[in-house]
């Protein structure tokens, strides 16, 4: 069975000391070859250790188990952490843009880096690249929004650096310098776009929503096939970290004993689990068949999965 809180806590840590490692390499060469470009990517790898700080933290925070307080635990932790990254990433992605468009307006070219500058970009990029691998990885492993959203943050850094490759290489070998700011422009707004994303993913979650809204009808098939059960409805599932909470109203015969009914709500319970997986609990409420019930303002039936 995988430890999730440890995985966590693991490749928290993993993405702080390959984040400080790089920008620290990026920050000295950058002084010392001169270029404000080098320089500039290795504050913002740092930023990148503040995030991952921010990640350490909010795993030690989901690890904590639930009390009167939080009883259903601190696994959401995890969604105010994405949304966190989020707007980090936004204001990353406006000041590239703004500050390139400085760049352009007042007609400065960008410094080039010397071949030293050059080399420790491409080793930056290479171990991005790993960085981000092995954080979305481990992310959709163990179903963390948070350490996806991060590797979208990592991933957003090795185009970064790509970017100023391909802008520099245009610039020395097009001799136009206004490429380099303009390809920058484009890369902020990409960075823009997917930090939008981030923050839309992370907010289904923390309204009480789910990304896969096919989960209804597995629910639906679970409790239809046990012996006893009719008419699932007024069906409700939001995410607790990467486990779903699920409630439901079913219809029995309501001559049976209170005794039989229990048995037949544990039995759709049991037909849910086996169904689907990361239950964090099912809630199923058993009423008479064909009798009257009240007005349902929360909650899909069968006939609603389409609307």
């Amino acid at each position: 069975m995988v430890d999730r809180k440890k995985i966590l806590l693991r490749t928290s840590w993993i993405s702080v000391i390959g984040n400080a490692v790089l920008s620290l390499l990026k920050v000295v060469v950058g002084i010392i070859s001169g270029s404000m470009a080098v320089l500039s990517d290795g504050l913002d790898t740092a930023s990148d250790v503040v995030t991952s700080i921010v990640i350490l933290y909010t795993s030690a925070i989901v690890s904590r188990p639930p009390n009167s307080k939080y009883v259903y635990g601190r696994e959401k932790a995890e969604n105010v952490a994405s949304t966190i990254l989020s707007f980090v990433i936004f204001f990353m992605g406006c000041q590239i843009v703004v500050t390139a468009a400085e760049q352009i307006l007042s007609g400065k070219a960008k410094e080039l880096p010397s071949l030293l500058a050059v080399w420790v970009t491409i080793v930056s990029i290479a171990g991005k690249l790993l960085l981000a691998w092995y954080q979305f990885h481990q992310g959709k492993r163990v179903g963390s929004s948070m350490l996806k959203a991060n590797a979208i943050n990592m991933r957003n850094d090795v185009v970064i650096s790509a970017g100023v490759l391909v802008g520099l290489a245009c610039t020395f070998l097009l001799n136009v310098p206004i490429l380099d700011p303009v390809i920058a422009i484009l890369i902020g707004l990409y960075i823009i776009w997917s930090a939008v994303g981030i923050f839309r993913d992370a907010n289904v979650a923390l309204m009480d929503g789910i990304d896969d809204t096919s989960v209804y009808n597995k629910i639906i098939e679970a409790a239809e096939c046990v012996p006893g059960a009719f008419n699932p409805h007024r069906i409700r599932s939001r995410q607790i970290g990467n486990m779903y909470s699920i409630v439901l109203d079913i219809e029995a015969d309501g001559g049976l004993s209170l005794t039989e009914a229990h048995q037949v709500a544990q039995d759709v319970e049991d037909s849910i689990n086996s169904h689907i997986e990361n239950i964090y609990d099912i809630v199923v409420h058993v009423e008479p068949k064909d009798g009257s019930h009240c007005a349902e303002k929360y909650g899909i039936s069968k006939g609603e999965l389409d609307s």
